[in-house]
């Protein structure tokens, strides 16, 4: 009778470790999904991406000028970052109510204040929808978009353009 009463307690636990199997697949899309998703209605609400800028010539004391300003260390580089890459500056972000100072993450990505801050000026112009969630899941996705699509160098680029510095002869 012990080994009936055993049989009917596995019987029973089987649904219950495929109900959490499924339960827990279902959260892993959920969290891989969302990052996607919500880059993907960032991209789809704005008119158009920036194109790469024209090439000019600069001086090496321009781009250090631009680069500064927007907190960025030398050297200057670009790191390029994906959708999933979010939770990883959650995790390690400070929050200054600026998504420039939100990707700091001291400094482990380079490039990414200032190609947050050329995707905030190109969508100064370009949002469909305005809203604050829009706003930034937009900022953010460009974000992601300029650090995967420019160099370092077309991005110091546009930041000497939209600092409307000079170009050296």
């Amino acid at each position: 009778m012990c080994s009936g009463h055993r049989h009917g307690w596995i019987e029973n636990r089987l649904p219950m470790k495929k109900l959490l199997v499924v339960v827990l697949l279902l959260a892993a899309l959920f969290v891989a999904g969302v990052p996607v998703a919500a880059y993907l209605a960032g991209m789809d609400n704005m008119d158009d991406r920036p194109p790469p800028p024209e090439r000019i010539t600069y001086r090496e004391y321009q781009a250090m000028v631009v680069w500064d300003e927007r907190k960025e260390l030398p050297p200057i580089a670009l790191q390029a970052i994906t959708p999933w890459h979010f939770y990883a500056l959650i995790w390690c972000s400070r929050y200054n109510d600026d998504i420039e100072d939100f990707l700091t993450c001291g400094d482990r990505y380079p490039g990414l204040r200032a190609a947050a801050y050329v995707a905030k000026r190109h969508l100064d112009d370009h949002l469909k929808q305005r809203g604050l969630i829009w706003r930034y899941m937009s900022r953010a996705a460009l974000t992601i978009w300029i650090s995967r699509n420019w160099t370092a160098e077309q991005l110091v680029q546009e930041l000497i353009r939209l600092k409307s510095l000079p170009p050296s002869a």
